[in-house]
């Protein structure tokens, strides 16, 4: 199995989150959302690689639902590097009606081109990457130009805290992320979030819900 992660010229996603007990509450203490969130999608998803995933790293297949529009997505995330944000470098492909050159599947060993959502499965499985957990949710997105920073309020029952809003920025190279991650922090104190924060990231909290126990590096 292939376990690290190879990807030049990926973007790194750079983000913090927090805990509330209600969408209510996370629009009390960050006002500003109730402008800024705009889209809202349901959305199921099943990570692959239980290995991988034990070494710091995501692979996922997503379905996304806006109105009746569905989407199937690809996701292969590297390993956090951060300390206050969560910085992991990532490609999503979109695998709607296939895709012609992935470079996720590639990175794996695997075929560059596959036909259909069901395609890709196949061949992860065939791969060594099996399904391990599943979850789904709602998320309402939206992009905060004061601060320059995408915006997610994120709904999910499964999770130890089933409402939580992340806030992110994108970056082209780890000393940009290294930037941004500064930012974050700056702004986490500006907003005097220290009570509400969650270091660690969703697929960790469903992954510790569901075996009962933070993954044991590999």
């Amino acid at each position: 199995m292939t376990d690290k992660i190879h990807f030049k010229n990926a973007p790194f996603e750079v983000e913090f989150r927090c805990h509330f007990n209600s969408s209510e509450d996370a629009y009390k203490v960050l006002p500003f959302m109730r402008s800024c969130l705009q889209s809202k999608v349901a959305w199921s998803g099943t990570f692959y690689g239980l290995e991988l995933f034990q070494s710091g790293q995501v692979l996922r297949i997503s379905d996304v639902v806006e109105g009746n529009n569905t989407q199937y997505y690809l996701c292969r995330k590297g390993p956090d590097t951060g300390n206050f944000a969560n910085i992991r470098q990532e490609i999503t492909e979109n695998i709607t009606a296939g895709i012609a050159d992935s470079t996720i599947l590639s990175s794996l060993g695997g075929r560059k081109c596959i036909q259909s959502k069901n395609e890709a499965i196949q061949e992860l499985e065939r791969l060594g990457y099996y399904r391990f957990m599943s979850w789904s949710g709602v998320d309402i997105t939206g992009f905060y130009e004061p601060y320059n920073a995408n915006v997610k309020l994120m709904s999910c029952e499964m999770l130890k805290w089933p409402w939580l809003v992340e806030i992110e920025k994108m970056a082209a190279t780890e000393e940009e992320a290294s930037r941004c991650e500064s930012e974050l922090f700056e702004l986490s104190r500006k907003l005097q979030l220290q009570r509400y924060l969650v270091k660690e990231e969703p697929p960790l909290l469903l992954y510790t819900k569901v075996f009962g126990h933070k993954p044991e590096a590999k």
